[in-house]
């Protein structure tokens, strides 16, 4: 079995006591009013902001061209975004299981994602170098961009209105290897590659220091863990070279993405991360603090976790690292908990494709 027999124990994602955490409630006073009227009014930004994200469903309708001016774009689309708003909402309430894995390849990738919330494929010599041919320019554009010791990957997202072409080869690529129609079966909906983006991380000149420095106490075994705040899409990352323990493997802890379902837990997170009070920062996090015990919940939330509570030996005994021998590919909910590429040594090439509702 591809988690090794490990399993997110919890029905619900991580809890944390900031009365009790050595960067938050032991070391800051008590907030006063201003304090707290300052942090709910954050919070509020944040909440209308994923309140009408989830509204609309704004992860899984067109977006605009790269350059382009969004909110034109934005007004020149309102019909057609409106029609796929209904059409996306009717067709999940009757999809029921009419998109259950109908082929064999497709019934070897749902079965793991399902029961673990990630697979792990491997792709052929040829697509890989036919990938590195098909985004050449974007490859070489983050070799010139990317400087060694930078904390974040370099990026570039591949429009889908300039290179048509590159989406219809991860269209097809992706059907030919069970993978739209398992992430299809898992998200009970019609789904495609949605956006392709380039990455290249390279290990950083000194070690990264402690989020929480500044008060003395260690970074958590957990940092960088978090769920993805989107909802209802797929990511797969694949791997241009060989990714062992030290140069950026997908960690994925098994089995807790059926604990990401909570709705207004999901709500609550997201806008948070929205609003910026997700941030480690000293300021941010005294904002943070100020919130009431109900709304101190980050989709963010590895570097909160203290090492000897029982979510943090949760995730760590039922984490995967997904390196190369396992799959040079691995399609994944980023609604459970799992952890980006971090890059100790060396540098990691990647592709991350998203698998989302289409234009019908």
């Amino acid at each position: 079995m591809q988690s090794e027999g490990k399993s997110y124990p919890f029905d619900h994602l991580p809890a944390i006591d900031y009365d009790a955490h050595p960067a938050y409630g032991r070391v800051m006073s008590m907030p006063m009013l201003g304090a707290r009227l300052k942090a709910i009014s954050y919070f509020g930004y944040g909440f209308l902001l994923t309140s009408a994200q989830r509204v609309i469903d704004i992860a899984h309708l067109p977006r605009p061209a790269a350059g382009g001016k969004p909110f034109a774009a934005l007004l020149r689309q309102l019909p057609t975004y409106l029609r796929l708003i209904l059409l996306q909402r009717l067709s999940r309430f009757t999809a029921g299981r009419a998109f259950a894995p109908k082929t064999e390849r497709g019934a070897a990738v749902f079965a793991p994602l399902q029961a673990d919330g990630f697979a792990a494929v491997r792709l052929g010599p040829d697509a890989i170098a036919q990938i590195r041919t098909q985004l050449a320019p974007q490859l070489s554009a983050l070799e010139q961009r990317t400087v060694p010791g930078g904390a974040e990957p370099g990026r570039i997202d591949v429009d889908l209105a300039a290179n048509p072409h590159l989406y219809r080869w991860f269209n097809q690529t992706a059907a030919d290897l069970g993978l739209t129609e398992a992430s299809s079966a898992y998200l009970k909906r019609p789904v495609g590659v949605g956006q392709i983006v380039a990455e290249l991380a390279e290990a950083p000149g000194v070690a990264a220091a402690s989020p929480f420095a500044d008060v003395s106490v260690d970074a958590s075994p957990c940092d960088g863990f978090k769920v993805d705040p989107g909802t209802n899409v797929l990511k797969l990352v694949i791997y241009l070279g060989e990714v062992g323990p030290d140069n950026g493997p997908l960690t994925y802890v098994a089995g807790s993405n059926r604990a990401a379902t909570r709705f207004w837990d999901g709500l609550i997170r997201r806008a948070n991360d929205l609003a910026g009070l997700s941030s480690t920062l000293q300021s941010w996090r005294e904002t943070f603090y100020a919130l009431p015990a109900g709304l101190q919940r980050k989709a963010s939330f590895g570097a909160d976790l203290v090492a000897d509570s029982a979510f943090a030996a949760a995730i760590q005994s039922n984490q995967v690292e997904l390196t190369s021998p396992k799959g040079n590919a691995v399609l994944y909910d980023p609604a459970g908990i799992h952890r980006d590429g971090v890059v100790t040594h060396g540098r990691r090439s990647a592709i991350v494709v998203t698998f989302t509702e289409l234009p019908r």
